[in-house]
C-alpha cells in the first residue's frame, strides 16, 4: 500500500488527531497502557519568510497511564518532532516552560529524522535513583523526585530497519525511512501485511493523507521548507567542518612548534649539565693534583682550569 510519511508534520499531526492512534503510538513507546489521553499544546510547522525559520512540531497531552510495576498515574506526555537537526535548546525551551506551569511528572518523546551517536532506532533515558554511600541502585516512587527529573524516549527514524515482530517494531515500521515513490519523501510503499487492529487504524490514516489532493499538497510546501531549511544546515555545517579542519591544522602545527622548542630546551639543558658535570671533574682532578704537590701552572696545563680558578680551590682545600 502506499501510505504518507509520518515524520512530516501533516501527516504526523493527523496520527495524533486520532486519539486511539495516538494512545497506541504513546503506549507503544512507552510500554504502559494508555488510560486518558487528553491534548493541552500543539505547536504545528510553520515557515516564517522574514526570519526563514520552521518551528518544530510539538504536541502535549495529560494523560492517566497504567504499568504493571507504578500502577496508575498522571502524567504530561511531550511530543517533540524534528525532520532536520535544529537547534537543541528549542528543545531544552519546550521542556523549560513545561516544568514552570506543570503539577505532573513529564514524560518526553522525541521523533527525529536525523541520527544520533547512539545506535539503535529507538531507546530510553530515564534518571536512575543511587544511594551515595553504598552505591547501590534505588527503587524510588517518589512524587517529590518525579516533579524534577523526567523520562526520555527517543526514535531515530533513519536506524529503523525492517521487522514485524514486536508491538514496537511493528509501529516503527510505518516511520521507516525507505522506498520513497517519486522525487521526493513525502509518500511512500508500505510493503508489509498486518492484522493488528491499532496498525490498521494508523496505515488507514496514513493512506488517507497520501491520497487526499489538498493534504498532499500541504507535504509538498512543507517537504519545499524542509529542503531548504536542510541545504541552509548543508551550508553551514560545509563551513563549521572547514573551520574545524582549519583549527585542528592550525593545532597539530602548534603542537609540532612546541615538541621542537620542547626537544630544543631538552638538548640545552642536557648540554648545561654535561658542561656542569666536566667542570666538576676538572675541580675534582685539580684538587687530586694539588694533593701531590703539583704546582699551579701544571694543574692549569693539565686541566685547562685557569690559574686563578685553581688558586680559589687550592684556597678552599686550605
Amino acid at each position: 500500500m502506499i501510505i504518507a510519511n509520518p515524520i512530516y508534520d501533516a501527516t504526523f499531526k493527523r496520527l495524533l488527531e486520532n486519539d486511539r492512534v495516538a494512545k497506541f503510538l504513546v503506549g507503544t513507546i512507552l510500554d504502559c497502557k494508555v488510560l486518558t489521553l487528553e491534548p493541552t499544546i500543539q505547536e504545528y510547522t510553520k515557515f516564517d519568510e522574514k526570519t526563514q525559520k520552521l518551528s518544530l512540531f510539538r504536541k502535549d497531552f495529560a494523560a492517566t497511564i497504567e504499568t504493571e510495576k507504578e500502577g496508575k498515574r498522571r502524567v504530561i506526555i511531550e511530543i517533540q518532532k524534528a525532520k532536520v537537526l535544529g537547534d537543541v535548546f528549542r528543545f531544552k525551551d519546550y521542556l523549560g516552560n513545561e516544568y514552570k506551569k506543570s503539577k505532573l511528572p513529564i514524560i518526553s518523546i522525541y521523533i527525529l529524522g536525523f541520527n544520533l551517536s547512539v545506535n539503535s532506532p529507538a531507546f530510553m533515558s530515564r534518571p536512575d535513583c543511587w544511594d551515595l554511600m553504598t552505591n547501590e541502585k534505588l527503587d524510588v516512587n517518589d512524587v517529590f523526585v518525579a516533579q524534577l527529573t523526567h523520562s526520555a524516549y527517543f526514535v531515530q527514524t533513519l536506524r529503523i530497519k525492517p521487522s514485524f515482530n514486536t508491538r514496537l517494531e511493528k509501529l516503527l515500521s510505518a516511520f521507516e525511512q525507505k522506498r520513497f515513490i517519486g522525487n521526493d519523501e513525502t509518500t511512500k510503499l508500505f510493503p508489509y501485511e498486518t492484522d493488528d487492529s491499532d496498525m490498521k487504524e494508523l496505515l488507514g490514516i496514513l493512506q488517507y493523507v497520501a491520497a487526499d489532493e489538498k493534504m498532499r499538497e500541504e507535504l509538498d510546501l512543507e517537504n519545499y521548507y524542509l529542503k531548504s531549511l536542510e541545504w541552509s544546515f548543508g551550508e553551514q555545517y560545509e563551513k563549521l567542518e572547514k573551520q574545524k579542519q582549519e583549527l585542528d591544522e592550525n593545532k597539530k602545527t602548534i603542537t609540532q612548534h612546541v615538541n621542537t622548542i620542547a626537544e630544543k630546551e631538552n638538548t640545552i639543558a642536557e648540554k648545561e649539565n654535561t658542561i656542569a658535570q666536566l667542570q666538576n671533574d676538572k675541580i675534582e682532578i685539580a684538587m687530586k693534583l694539588l694533593n701531590k704537590g703539583i704546582s699551579i701552572d701544571d694543574v692549569s696545563d693539565a686541566t685547562g682550569l685557569s690559574k686563578e680558578q685553581i688558586e680559589r680551590i687550592k684556597a678552599k682545600k686550605q
